[in-house]
């Protein structure tokens, strides 16, 4: 009787929080609204939160979960941190959202991890692998463990003779920096995957680091005004120009950095890059990497970025755009789909306002307004890895999506990246991969700042941000 008693009294409550809520004044509408991320906290038996948005649940809010099977009704008993959520309902205060259907994407929260990526730097552990030893594998931003159980698809002449030009490979910087490798696994608890397969594959080919049409970026100076330029050119024909901002040091600075979280294996991909950072005036937040290895950097990122450790995260993040060969796989995926694509109608050498326009013109869109998410997710996971590697602390990455969202509020569109996914769902993603795959932690002394960022800042000057 008693526990039949408490569940009237639950069911009682449940009701009056649903009376006591917030209603909208009289002849006005409810405004439903949707939230979408991964739950980073469980905060008690009612309420979870994605970054700093708490989430109400009562008895009544309808709870599913969906997989290859179907739908599944669930419990609020069931949810946890690292479930990839949509949540309807209504705002009852800045940060406090009453949910009353929630449905969890229950593949995306398996342990069960598989994926494909190219390799950015050389396994250290190659020759273990190919004999079948026990050995580690960095890929894809996570480490991968592999016994005498995992099975293994690994080229061992390759690895004990000679690289694919032929050269020695004990002689050669690179042997298999670039290749590609598919894995499958376990995520333990402490984030390191129990490898259960392991294929190594052939590079991308050196189309996937071609421009659409043979489209070139170059630098020049506009004719008319004489100041400096990044041009997009299509044979003799110039489509369109950027405004570099002038201030030099600024330039150089985000080169230097840039260069500096290159990692090794960008030199052996099948087609020689050049990465290159371009600094431009433009308002809007935002970032972007061109197949071929260029970066282009809106002055009002630069603007809105706190440390130098935020601004090492975004970097990494391109970089493994242009590594992973991001652009080519959705072209080459979603071929099918696509219709040819022409170049924007856009005056010969007129100056370009708004990059993701004139992009999306020239059959690139994607790399401005936003990758697939699960291709957007694999740049978040090497960025991530990349700036802990090099010292930087990666808490900083979430830290930035949570400013964005204090700054414009809008957590269903995202001012971060242009279209990428939004800040409320880019955020929620990077501190669950902290939580998932760096449960340590130990991220207390690592760095944030600079000064050589903070003089870069100061030469910046006020720069316009929208």
């Amino acid at each position: 009787m008693r526990a039949a008693q408490w569940e009237r009294w639950r069911r009682l409550a449940a009701c009056l929080l649903v009376v006591c809520m917030p209603l909208p004044p009289p002849g006005s509408a409810v405004t439903k609204m949707k939230l979408r991320g991964y739950i980073t906290a469980r905060i008690d038996d009612r309420t979870v939160a994605i970054l700093d948005d708490k989430l109400e649940l009562t008895a009544a809010s309808r709870i599913t979960g969906q997989d290859a099977n179907g739908e599944h009704p669930l419990a609020i008993a069931d949810l946890g941190p690292g479930m990839l959520i949509e949540a309807e309902g209504q705002w009852l205060d800045r940060h406090r959202f009453f949910a009353e259907k929630l449905t969890v994407d229950l593949q995306d929260a398996e342990k069960q991890i598989r994926g494909a990526a190219y390799l950015q730097e050389e396994p250290g552990e190659a020759n273990k692998i190919s004999a079948g030893e026990a050995a580690g594998l960095k890929a894809d931003g996570y480490w991968l463990d592999l016994t005498e159980r995992t099975h293994r698809e690994w080229d061992a002449v390759k690895v004990a003779t000679t690289s694919a030009t032929g050269t020695p490979a004990g002689t050669k910087e690179q042997a298999l920096a670039g290749d590609q490798v598919k894995y499958a696994g376990i995520r333990g608890s402490d984030g390191r995957i129990a490898a259960e397969r392991i294929e190594l594959g052939p590079p991308a080919p050196a189309e996937a680091y071609k421009m659409p049409h043979d489209l070139e970026v170059v630098r020049g100076k506009d004719p008319q005004t004489g100041i400096d330029v990044i041009e997009f050119r299509h044979g003799n024909k110039v489509q369109g120009r950027m405004k570099l901002f002038p201030v030099r040091s600024v330039q150089e600075y985000v080169t230097t950095l840039g260069d500096s979280l290159l990692p090794p294996g960008n030199r052996g991909t099948t087609q020689a890059l050049e990465f290159r950072f371009f600094v431009v005036e433009d308002s809007s937040i935002n970032a972007a990497s061109l197949p071929d290895g260029t970066l282009i950097i809106n002055t009002a990122l630069l603007g809105a970025i706190q440390n130098e450790a935020q601004l090492a995260f975004v970097l990494s993040h391109e970089i493994a755009h242009v590594l992973q060969v991001h652009y080519w796989r959705e072209v080459h995926e979603t071929r099918g789909q696509r219709v040819g694509l022409v170049i924007a109608g856009i005056a010969a050498g007129a100056f370009t306002g708004d990059l993701g326009i004139f992009l999306a013109g020239m059959g690139v869109a994607s790399v401005v307004n936003g990758h697939q998410r699960e291709l957007e997710n694999q740049a978040d996971r090497l960025g991530l890895q990349n700036v802990i590697e090099h010292g930087y602390d990666p808490r900083e990455a979430p830290k930035f999506c949570k400013m964005i969202i204090e700054r414009y509020g809008d957590r269903s569109t995202s001012k971060l990246w242009s279209n990428h996914d939004s800040s409320l769902m880019r955020g929620s993603f990077l501190t669950v991969q902290l939580m998932r795959q760096y449960p340590e932690g130990h991220f207390e002394q690592a760095r944030r700042d600079s000064s050589a960022f903070r003089a870069m800042r100061e030469a910046m000057g006020p720069v316009k941000i929208e």
